[in-house]
């Protein structure tokens, strides 16, 4: 049974990691997607897997940060096809200092990309979810967000706004049958985490009760399901997707 038939969803993010996957089983479900990313070099890669599914893909390049970026993916979505039912927001980076290295720069452009770009995207599709009277938005978060890290205090700062922010659009947006949840990932086998190397790895590991990582997959499934009809009367939660994690008192 594919999940999202005939549905269209913005995906940001979709370049690489949980965005990446995420599409590609968006493309298995029967959506048609129009992925955002600041990187472009792997989306004719994708257009061939939803080719591939009988699906349709379009990306662009776009800088979450940017208003005006935002709001040209929003009308090319609806120019090339017809409407939007589905917004998720998966673009984000991380940090992995302690405060007394962290600059000025670091925590704009972590709180720009990680809270700025989901509230953009939440902001521009209001309108459009609006008028048709139906609309889901996911928002990805962290489980950082609900317990903390070692280090790296932006990362968990913004994933906690964007919990905040998911729960109070879910009220305001609830009157027009517009869904607004959160999916926090745990400890995912990402880019992003190997950087943090071997020895971080293991220590995550030992905290996780599954004894492994996620992988991209497990948060794509997560976040097909919370976009499809089966979570219809789901609305203002965060899914943790995270193995059962619990945080070790042992820093990586």
């Amino acid at each position: 049974m594919m999940l999202l038939s005939d549905k269209v969803a913005i995906l940001t993010g979709v370049n690489s990691g949980i965005g990446r996957k995420a599409a590609e089983i968006f493309a298995k479900n029967g959506a048609k997607v129009f992925g955002a990313d600041i990187r472009t070099d792997k989306m004719d890669e994708l257009r061939a897997v939803f080719k591939a599914c009988g699906s349709e893909f379009e990306g662009c390049c776009c800088d979450v940060r940017k208003a005006e970026d935002v709001k040209a993916v929003f009308s090319r979505a609806v120019e090339r096809f017809g409407r939007i039912d589905i917004v998720v927001n998966i673009a984000g980076i991380s940090c992995d200092k302690p405060i007394s290295r962290i600059s000025d720069e670091d925590f704009s452009r972590i709180m720009d990309i990680n809270v700025r770009g989901v509230f953009n995207f939440c902001k521009y599709a209001v309108p459009y979810f609006k008028k048709q009277k139906h609309g889901v938005i996911i928002n990805t978060s962290s489980i950082t967000g609900i317990y903390g890290s070692g280090m790296g205090c932006p990362y968990p700062a913004s994933k906690a706004a964007i919990m905040g922010m998911t729960k109070t659009l879910a009220y305001e947006l609830a009157p027009w049958n517009i869904r607004v949840n959160c999916v926090a990932p745990g400890v995912v086998n990402t880019e992003m985490v190997a950087a943090l190397g071997e020895r971080a790895r293991k220590t995550f590991e030992r905290s996780i009760p599954l004894r492994r990582m996620g992988e991209p997959e497990d948060i794509a499934d997560a976040i097909v399901f919370m976009a499809s009809d089966m979570a219809r009367y789901i609305t203002g939660t965060t899914l943790c997707v995270d193995g059962g994690y619990r945080p070790s008192t042992v820093n990586p």
